[in-house]
């Protein structure tokens, strides 16, 4: 039954068709859901529990006296603060368009699929942002530019950054870098040499593919390929990377469906109104334009992880140690 006017009714049914454009949104380049993982919440904004990084390296004494009682931690933590915003598209299926065509398209699948990219887009390029942002993290300079092949030493600077962060108590186990960023990397001579010793029959093939990176350089790497178009709206489309290829991001990731006290570059605190999903899926019809209008829209906040005392200012700045940007690589 179409739903009158104003009227909205959820579609779990092509929420499904949305899902399966989430999961294979990475393939495609989408990957903040990868580096900044959801984290649902109760509350359209609220607090959240921080632990101090001091707390989490103390040293305290654990032996007991016949008698006497252990040592006890206070259990006092901070609080960071998330509040979700609602960001959605829509799109009409015209009643008159949708009859041209039914027997050559999925009018409604195509209309999920545009709305789809338009929010992931949009996600991703909030996440981008962040997590490039030398100032919200801790960065150093690349010894050589990653794109002069003969000079380049991409294992080492990496290497370096792991050693600033391991001094911080975190472990990276990601490296983000954008498709121009991963091309130079494949061109790199110590690469290509090291790559070709390890995986003879690359030798043979030419070719170098990301796996292969991943071993030589020993960390994990979330490959950013999204676009988007840098135009102005009245001008052709010009595309663009949405992750910079001037620098390459160290993160300490948090594991899907891990504790928010688990020290991480940052989450993505999903509220959707008590809705489970990724993306919530709704439509209504417009009788004034003939068209059954579809809507995809998320609640969340891309957030890095910071405690605050009650004038506002940043107590413990989690997130800054879980991110070396390696600059100077272009």
């Amino acid at each position: 039954m179409i739903p009158s006017k104003g009227t909205e009714r959820l579609r779990p049914d092509l929420g499904v068709v949305v899902h399966e454009t989430m999961t294979n949104a990475p393939s495609h380049g989408f990957i903040a859901s990868k580096v900044v993982p959801y984290f649902p919440v109760g509350a359209q904004s609220s607090d959240f529990p921080v632990m101090p990084m001091k707390a989490l390296f103390a040293k305290e004494k654990v032996n007991r006296a016949s008698g006497s009682a252990y040592q006890r931690s206070d259990g006092k933590f901070e609080a960071g603060f998330y509040s979700c915003r609602e960001r959605g598209h829509e799109h009409a299926l015209d009643d008159r368009f949708k009859a041209m065509y039914h027997t050559t398209i999925d009018m409604e699948n195509a209309g999920l699929t545009i709305c789809s990219n338009i929010v992931l887009r949009a996600y991703e390029i909030e996440t981008a942002v962040k997590l490039q942002k030398t100032s919200n993290f801790l960065s150093g300079a690349a010894v050589a530019k990653w794109s002069v092949s003969a000079d380049a030493d991409p294992k080492a600077d990496i290497k370096a950054g792991k050693e600033v962060g391991r001094k911080k108590g975190i472990i990276y186990n990601k490296l983000i870098i954008s498709w121009p960023v991963y091309n130079n990397l494949c061109l790199c001579d110590k690469v290509v040499a090291a790559v070709h010793n390890l995986f003879p029959d690359t030798k043979k093939t030419g070719t170098i593919g990301l796996s292969h990176l991943e071993t030589y350089l020993e960390i994990e790497i979330e490959l950013a390929g999204a676009m988007v178009d840098g135009a102005n709206r009245s001008k052709n489309a010009a595309l663009e990377d949405i992750w910079s290829d001037t620098v390459a991001t160290l993160a300490c990731v948090a594991a899907e469906g891990s504790d928010i006290l688990e020290p991480s570059i940052g989450r993505t605190f999903r509220w959707n109104e008590g809705a489970s999903d990724e993306f919530v899926v709704e439509d209504y019809y417009d009788s004034t334009v003939r068209a059954m209008i579809l809507r995809v829209r998320h609640d969340i906040d891309v957030r890095l992880l910071k405690s605050y005392d009650d004038d506002g200012n940043v107590q413990s700045d989690i997130s800054k140690n879980c991110g070396y940007v390696i600059t100077g690589i272009k």
